[in-house]
């Protein structure tokens, strides 16, 4: 809750500054921002893979008995990118997201799948125990992760094809890109909470390794940008990210998901730094 309050202070504090900036005359010009943008998002993930409950809707389980408060497969993350115009259709970024996803699957949502359980000669209520038919598992992942992107405007596109020029504030922008994604994943009973599996963790527990785990990223979305104010612009933003492999949830199932992917949809400003170019110049 400390973090969700001190990202909201930031943004506000943010965006206020920006604005204020574009007004201030004693800003000098500085040839070496042109055509540079900055921007923060904070928003919501949604994994899909083997142990998720549904393949968009994020689930939930209620009255547990190990935790006051219900285990929710919706979590949070915040982003920060610098982008790179180079025309006015293309630009690069580099973007550096960091937050949780998460998920569960009760045990009707395993019938007729082969269940991926590494320690099975443990014996009940043992760490790494796990029996899918009477229970379900569940998973947290946290994350950092910095990508790559190359982003194509679509506006001359939507422009021909609806024959009809688009504002000239409003973007509608299409990207993709390469990540490499830093993560712990803890993999325990729904239920009960017992330890079933890990990643970055130290093996049979629930503590954190002194070396996480790393795997290369494959990116996809697309975003709206309205520009509401001289260079500063709200950003709608929807972006997939795929694994290069099935380890995000702890969880190697075959028949299942395959490799694991995580959607992030999230809301926040950008701010484009040619107006500090052309105050005074």
């Amino acid at each position: 809750m400390k973090n969700k309050l001190s990202l909201i202070i930031a943004v506000s504090f943010l965006s206020c500054s920006l604005v204020s900036a574009q007004n201030e005359n004693k800003i000098a010009p500085n040839k070496g921002f042109k055509n540079w943008t900055i921007g923060i998002n904070y928003g919501l993930t949604k994994f899909n893979g083997d142990i998720s409950q549904y393949p968009f809707a994020s689930a939930e389980q209620i009255n547990l008995q190990y935790q006051d408060s219900d285990f929710q497969e919706r979590r949070s993350a915040f982003s920060f990118s610098l982008e790179k115009i180079i025309d006015k259709n293309v630009s690069i970024s580099i973007e550096n997201v960091s937050g949780e996803f998460a998920g569960l699957r009760r045990p009707n949502e395993y019938k007729g799948y082969e269940i991926n359980v590494p320690y099975s000669n443990v014996s009940p209520g043992m760490p790494g125990y796990f029996d899918a038919k009477s229970s379900g598992d569940k998973f947290v992942n946290s994350f950092n992760e910095t990508d790559i992107l190359l982003s194509y405007n679509l506006n001359s596109a939507i422009s021909e094809l609806i024959k009809k020029e688009m504002p000239e504030n409003f973007s509608v922008i299409l990207k993709i890109g390469l990540g490499y994604n830093v993560y712990r994943s803890l993999r325990t009973d729904l239920y009960n909470d017992n330890y079933i599996y890990s990643f970055g963790y130290d093996e049979l527990t629930k503590n954190e390794s002194d070396v996480p785990v790393t795997e290369s990223v494959m990116v996809g979305g697309a975003k709206l940008k309205y520009e509401f104010e001289n260079s500063v612009s709200l950003i709608l933003d929807y972006t997939i990210r795929v694994s290069n492999s099935d380890k995000w949830d702890s969880s190697i199932m075959e028949g299942g998901q395959g490799y694991d992917r995580f959607s992030f949809l999230s809301f926040g400003l950008a701010y484009n730094f040619d107006v500090i170019n052309k105050t005074k110049d």
